[in-house]
């Protein structure tokens, strides 16, 4: 992948909804046998799938490539030495690489758990959970990857609920959705500044409504989960969510819950749960 003409080419089909043929790519009277020749080199070392004539980026290509396509979001991470968790983090790549065989190489697998790791452990105030943490998200990013790959994958099931600090309304709303829609929908969070924890006046309300056990820990908002959502809800995160092609966006202009009273925690969490029922209906799955 030197060739910056290549880069250029897999820029284009990452950012593409569709597969693309490399006459296609060439347009017309473009020199299609020179697109051909650049397509055939990068689908034997394993970037693109190829069906027919037809070309479509691998899971290897959207984990190695993907976020300079649509614009990685996530805070660059801070090189937060492993120290301890070092030995944890290799297994965990092991592991990784054993479930995820036939989709990435292991060098792709440890670099995507160290990337994880950073990221998570830039904005950690607790450390011993982070190899836990990495694992769950690490696992997360890369099914993302895979079902992103995937023709076949039904995209309208999955939904993502983006705010800042992913510690407040998108918590809110995927916990909702998961206690309306069970598993007949994919739900992910993510913050385009993710906190360390969930706001405790937000857990404290969704305890009261028995859904506190349907949160998460708040996740940094990468390209790979925009990737793999059919729905993408942003509530305040404004321009730091990617746009990929073929995906939906919808827009909810809701208070931002954290810090605030318990009253006004209540009231909010009353307008996003009226809202998400809204979307579950109009998704169908009721």
């Amino acid at each position: 992948m030197a060739d910056p003409d290549r880069l250029e080419l897999l820029a284009l089909i990452l950012g593409s909804d569709t597969e693309v043929t490399a006459a296609g790519l060439a347009g017309p009277g473009g020199d299609g046998d020179r697109f051909a020749a650049h397509l055939a080199v990068m689908a034997q070392v394993g970037l693109l799938i190829v069906e027919g004539e037809r070309y479509r980026p691998s899971a290897d290509a959207l984990a190695r490539f993907g976020g300079s396509a649509v614009g990685h979001t996530a805070v660059p991470a801070a090189g937060v030495d492993p120290g301890d968790h070092g030995r944890l983090l290799r297994r965990i790549a092991d592991d990784l690489a054993q479930e995820y065989a036939h989709h990435f190489a292991p060098e792709t697998i440890a670099e995507f758990v160290m990337d994880s790791y950073q990221l998570l452990a830039s904005r950690a105030t607790v450390r011993v959970h982070l190899p836990a943490l990495t694992a769950r998200f690490a696992a997360e990013r890369l099914t993302a990857l895979v079902q992103a790959a995937d023709a076949d994958h039904d995209f309208r099931r999955d939904v993502l609920f983006v705010c800042v600090r992913n510690a407040g309304r998108s918590q809110i709303a995927a916990a909702l959705m998961r206690s309306v829609a069970g598993d007949r929908l994919r739900v992910r969070t993510a913050g385009s500044l993710p906190a360390a924890r969930v706001d405790p006046v937000v857990r404290s309300e969704l305890v009261r409504r028995g859904v506190a056990g349907l949160t998460e820990f708040p996740r940094p908002l990468t390209s790979e989960v925009v990737r793999a959502s059919g729905v993408v809800v942003t509530m305040g995160c404004g321009d730091a969510c990617p746009v990929v092609p073929g995906r939906r966006y919808v827009d909810w202009q809701v208070a931002d819950p954290v810090g605030r009273p318990a009253g006004e925690v209540r009231r909010i969490v009353e307008d996003i749960s009226t809202r998400v029922q809204g979307l579950v209906r109009e998704l169908d799955v009721c």
